[in-house]
């Protein structure tokens, strides 16, 4: 899990949450969307709900429409959110955007419902972070030589991108292994955070293509002794936000790593289903992972088989996937095909998925699986061609978006799809939104997309 929230690596719509260490989430999403709002209603809207009578009564009549306006105006346009608690039970959100970053501090009430009480912009300053891609933007013609001036400037990961239906870039950058000087190619492979909800995603759709399931049915079909304020929750619901369930269900105290500690399915689901919803089921939209935990274990129950089973059989065999799996099943390659994660923290002998034990049901469903820029090429054209799903499957799973998934450990993967081009890229060398790696995802991404992606859902 990051100590960062990576909302936006790329300029994205709303529709991220900031989980912020402290602070009402709904809070801190509600920032965000003001930032990104525009006109003088949005801003009413927001002072209306979310800040608290007592901080709106401090101003005098108009001034705290143009308080609220120039902090949208100082971070408007951020390409990425780091939220970090602070002292006095606030949070700090830091939107960078392109070498600078602006900071504000929130904090709110400590009873529900937590409507904010201070609100204070701190200023904007020169961007912290590593050296950035700072040339001119992507271009076709000069895709190749922007991607080595990328790797002069320290980038190292694997890129692929298919233009007009064809593969006009593919290789890696940098190197895998610094320790033995191993350069990364187009075989290595890299740990993608949370790339695997689209494999739960796609593996739920598959169990109600096949009759095993409906995403109409609450969760009470699947598990016992659900509690009163969870039973409407639906598999749509968990599958698009809606849920009300909170992002993680990992202990402080108890888990050592929020998300290496090893817990069983029965652990994790007890767990997510005595927590506090932040909303009633269908009333809000936040982000969780354990809701796509939750859908692993569905998988398992609907399907009879384990996840990873379900996956191979299903999507990775058809599709030719033979560098996709699961934490425990990295023990089938050598140290050498792996990518080393470098500039976050190290975790185990070497910092590769084959020293992080079994993938935990803190993350399963959301996390802990290891793949290549080829092997995620061949899960998009399985599924587009329908080979692993059918046409009316593969409807439900497209949503034109852009696919992050990046972890505190060095890793950062992502992935989109336009009408004939795509672009899939993963580091190895990755520490927070606004640093190498994020930058050169951005451009590649608005290369292929066309301008500003747009993420749904």
């Amino acid at each position: 899990m990051p100590k960062y929230i990576l909302l936006l690596v790329l300029v994205l719509a709303a529709g991220t949450a900031i989980a912020a260490a402290q602070g009402d989430p709904q809070r801190g999403r509600a920032i965000e969307d003001m930032i990104q709002s525009s006109g003088d209603a949005a801003l009413r809207a927001f002072a209306d709900t979310h800040l608290a009578q007592s901080y709106r009564e401090g101003f005098a009549p108009g001034e705290l429409m143009a308080y609220l306006a120039r902090i949208r105006d100082a971070a408007r346009g951020f390409d990425g959110v780091l939220a970090d608690a602070v002292e006095g039970g606030g949070v700090r959100l830091i939107f960078v955007l392109e070498g600078r970053e602006t900071s504000l501090v929130y904090r709110v009430q400590g009873e529900a419902p937590h409507f904010i009480v201070a609100f204070d912009l701190e200023g904007t300053r020169e961007s912290a972070g590593a050296e950035k891609d700072t040339g001119p933007p992507y271009t076709w013609d000069a895709l190749a030589v922007r991607l080595d001036q990328a790797e002069a400037s320290g980038f190292s990961g694997a890129v692929l991108v298919v233009h007009g239906g064809k593969i006009v870039l593919d290789r890696g950058y940098g190197l895998a292994d610094r320790e033995n000087s191993i350069p990364v190619d187009t075989t290595t492979i890299f740990s993608i955070g949370s790339v695997p909800i689209d494999f739960t995603k796609a593996a739920i759709l598959k169990l109600e293509e096949t009759g095993k399931l409906n995403t109409s049915d609450t969760i009470m079909r699947f598990f016992k002794d659900v509690p009163d304020d969870k039973r409407a929750v639906t598999i749509d619901n968990l599958m698009t936000g809606t849920s009300g369930l909170p992002n993680f269900h990992d202990i402080a105290g108890v888990d050592t790593d929020p998300d290496l500690s090893w817990i069983d399915r029965a652990t994790a689901i007890d767990r997510i289903l005595h927590q506090d919803l932040l909303f009633a089921p269908g009333r809000g939209e936040e982000h969780s992972h354990s809701a796509w935990v939750m859908l692993a274990a569905i998988v398992e129950i609907a399907s009879g088989e384990t996840y990873g089973d379900y996956l191979r059989r299903n999507f990775f065999e058809p599709a030719g996937m033979t560098r996709t799996g699961l934490h425990e099943d990295a023990a089938r390659f050598p140290d050498r095909d792996f990518a080393v994660g470098y500039e976050g923290n190290s975790f185990g002998r070497i910092n590769t998925p084959r020293y992080w034990g079994k993938t935990s049901w803190l993350v399963m469903g959301s996390g802990g699986m290891f793949s290549t820029p080829h092997d995620l090429h061949r899960w998009l054209t399985a599924i587009r061609s329908g080979k692993t799903l059918s046409a009316a499957a593969a409807a439900k799973y497209w949503t034109h978006s852009v696919v992050v998934g990046g972890d505190d450990r060095g890793f950062f993967c992502l992935y989109t799809v336009g009408p004939e081009d795509l672009v899939i890229m993963c580091s190895n060398a990755h520490s927070r939104p606004d640093d190498l790696p994020s930058a050169v995802g951005m451009q590649l991404v608005r290369l292929v997309m066309g301008g500003a992606p747009k993420r749904d859902g």
